[in-house]
């Protein structure tokens, strides 16, 4: 039995979940779009939306997809955006979700964002929303829901504009206005996202509880 199924380690929180759970020796499996070298085969399957396989036997589901939007898109999308990332964080995490579940697997985690709310009027944040509450109605035996705000780490250039720059020098030099109730909305680094992430799934406290919600079915 592998401990995890990891959708998304390519991505930038992925990779660092992926790292902390071989420091710890863990089993796992991954999900990828195309082969990584340095993994050895019989750890990977090709997937795309189309064609999700069988899952080994599990003990958790970790999802870390996501559809890579700048970071204008997060407050507005053109059509054409809102249709490309609806089917990558609605529609191929409900098919991934739904496969698992309808194969036994209990346990299930996924990134998602802070201020998800299916009835937002902000498209992001919307489609975040939606996808918690389709998994909320699957039988999982236990869902965890990461919420962060910005995501430090490190980026492919390509998604580095002036915005995200401002975004996290507003957060290193006034990030200390984030207090209280506001602190979830502080910038964070992604490797303390997998690594809080990775407490909850092995039933440890978390040191930031605002960050993640967790839902147990009896």
């Amino acid at each position: 039995m592998n401990d995890f199924l990891i959708f998304g380690s390519s991505g930038l929180t992925g990779s660092l979940f992926l790292n902390l759970v071989k420091k710890k020796n863990l089993s796992y499996h991954l999900y990828l779009r195309e082969f990584i070298d340095s993994e050895d085969l019989s750890n990977q399957t090709i997937f795309d939306f189309e064609n999700i396989p069988q899952f080994p036997r599990s003990t958790v589901l970790v999802i870390c997809i996501g559809y890579p939007l700048k970071f204008l898109e997060l407050i507005y999308m053109k059509e054409e955006v809102r249709e490309k990332f609806k089917k990558t964080d609605f529609d191929l995490i409900s098919k991934i979700a739904k496969n698992a579940s309808d194969q036994g697997i209990k346990e299930i985690a996924i990134i998602s964002a802070v201020g998800s709310n299916p009835l937002s009027f902000n498209y992001y944040l919307k489609i975040k929303g939606l996808i918690e509450k389709e998994i909320l109605s699957l039988d999982f035996k236990k869902i965890i829901f990461v919420k962060p705000s910005h995501l430090l780490g490190s980026r492919d250039a390509s998604r580095i504009d002036i915005w995200v720059k401002l975004v996290e020098f507003f957060g290193e030099y006034f990030g200390f206005l984030f207090m209280g109730p506001l602190r979830k909305f502080k910038n964070i680094e992604a490797s303390t996202v997998s690594t809080e992430l990775l407490k909850v799934i092995q039933r440890k406290d978390t040191n930031l509880p605002f960050l993640i919600e967790t839902y147990e079915k009896s």
